[in-house]
């Protein structure tokens, strides 16, 4: 079957039973990863089933659904910012309906205090099959980058002479060779000290990246995490490409390496082609760590800054798959940016980008673990008063009405949120002036943690806060080099949000 042509039923059905496809209509899925042929252990995965013997005999008891979602997803955000001379940032990350935390991240805003020191280093690691590489991926990768930039220095007397070095300063070929050999060795290093310590992980890693100084940005890319570069006017600039194995390149790797490509995963199995980690994908001593049937070599592209009008750097995203999910490079770009003119807090834009992510779609949304990373250049949007004042009259108007249809009803209790929110917008949208003050690429389900906050308050007894964001709000606002990924807080605290479908009417209105 091509992957143009439209699944049946009966199709569906098989894909999902040996692991989902990665089709645009359907949410991405790599943390179930097994050996391929292990036919019994998929089927125990999709229908969430505990094997009753030794002998993995079908249980006998009713079959549960949920597979690896919770019943409600965890909308606790995880924060920090900080800021340098040419830049500032705001990461925010969501467990969302995931059982585990499995995402990383890695914010530097300088490389060193030496030559790297003009350079900044960001990136998003999304785990699968568990966390350790991408919190591995997020703690050490960088240093090992700042170990092979060094090495391209010692090879130049020229470069050896310079106490700060920039782009123009860097032969691209060189430059690029010498991030694919950091990559290539951490990854070794990595496979070393995990078969050590844990010797049954299984984890792998998809890896967005950037490095920043004064002249260029490198978008660092393995997977199908994307990173995107936006002009003020929206523009889409540079965007990474996803590795997939359905590509026809990456397919011409897996075969040649002995593997095969089916349901557009990697034997079956892994839904990415390229990554960190994975080594059970890596086990071929004659072929180089590039020519594995899934590769950790990063694919490098570079945009360099301009003082022409028409290209002037507004922003730059990165963002595990569970974002790109479920809004385009474009839309996210236009609302990031659109919310720029209402805010300078990135934290809070990240966090409403993660709650329209996760309600987005016919209130289904992303099913992911979801982080980004928006960084701000000097020429992006400033906050103005008047769109500042608009949306603060739409929230206004949202708490209102909210508030009005909750009223109509004495048992508050006993409310359904997705009904409420149904009514608020129906009601909503039958006034022209809303629409004009609602997000640009965003819609009615940008505003969804409105309406979260006022109905809690309202039905469960929670006191409203002015953060709109819904879930509690972990908030470490810092300048400082690096942030340590904790993968324990990510895991914790309390879950909240129903997200279940809503009618075919207001699903149309929120989008």
């Amino acid at each position: 079957m091509s992957d143009s042509t439209e699944k049946t039923n009966s199709s569906w059905w098989f894909e999902s039973f040996f692991g989902k496809t990665d089709t645009h209509n359907t949410t991405r899925d790599r943390s179930n990863c097994v050996s391929s042929g292990d036919t019994w252990t998929r089927f125990r995965q999709f229908f969430s089933l505990t094997p009753t013997n030794a002998g993995d005999a079908p249980p006998s008891s009713t079959i549960r659904f949920m597979g690896q979602f919770l019943e409600k997803p965890k909308t606790e955000k995880h924060n920090i910012s900080g800021k340098s001379d040419d830049l500032r940032y705001g990461l925010g990350s969501m467990q969302g309906w995931r059982v585990d935390m499995e995402d990383a991240h890695a914010t530097v805003l300088k490389l060193d205090d030496n030559r790297w020191s003009l350079w900044s280093y960001f990136g998003i690691f999304d785990g699968h099959a568990g966390f350790r590489t991408a919190v591995k991926s997020a703690d050490k990768l960088h240093l090992r980058i700042v170990s092979s930039l060094d090495g391209l220095v010692q090879e130049n007397a020229n470069l050896k002479s310079l106490s700060k070095i920039t782009s123009s300063q860097l032969d691209f070929n060189k430059l690029e060779m010498a991030i694919k050999d950091a990559y290539f060795k951490f990854d070794n290093e990595w496979r070393e000290e995990n078969r050590n310590a844990n010797p049954d992980d299984k984890s792998g890693s998809t890896a967005i990246s950037c490095l920043i100084d004064t002249e260029r940005i490198y978008f660092l890319n393995v997977g199908d995490s994307r990173g995107i570069l936006a002009s003020t006017d929206g523009r889409i600039l540079l965007a990474t490409k996803d590795h997939k194995p359905s590509d026809q390149a990456e397919r011409q790797r897996i075969q040649e390496a002995g593997g095969t490509v089916l349901i557009q995963r990697v034997n079956g199995s892994l839904a990415v082609s390229r990554a960190l980690g994975d080594f059970e994908y890596k086990n071929n001593p004659n072929r180089r760590p590039d020519q594995q049937l899934v590769s950790p070599e990063p694919e490098v592209t570079y945009h360099t800054f301009s003082t022409k009008p028409e290209e002037q750097v507004a922003i730059a995203v990165l963002a595990c798959d569970g974002v790109w999910d479920v809004i385009t490079n474009e839309d996210l770009a236009k609302y990031i940016l659109g919310r720029m003119r209402v805010t300078d807090d990135l934290c809070e834009i990240a966090n409403t980008v993660l709650d329209m992510c996760l309600y987005k779609v016919g209130c289904v949304g992303s099913k992911d673990n979801m982080s980004l990373i928006i960084i701000a250049f000097k020429n992006a949007p400033k906050p103005d008063p008047d769109c500042k004042a608009k949306d603060e009259a739409l929230n206004h108007e949202i708490r209102k009405k909210t508030a009005e249809i909750c009223g109509r009803y004495p048992n508050k209790a006993s409310l359904d949120g997705n009904t409420i929110w149904q009514q608020v917008v129906t009601s909503l949208n039958e006034q022209s002036s809303i629409h004009e003050a609602l997000p640009i690429c965003g819609g009615f389900i940008s505003k969804r943690s409105v309406f979260d906050t006022t109905f809690d308050s309202l039905v469960k007894g929670t006191n409203p806060t002015s953060n709109s964001n819904s879930g509690p709000l972990v908030n470490n606002n810092h300048d400082d080099e690096k942030d340590e990924h904790d993968d324990k807080s990510a895991r914790s605290n309390s879950s909240s949000g129903d997200t279940s479908s809503s009618s075919s009417t207001v699903s149309a209105l929120t989008q």
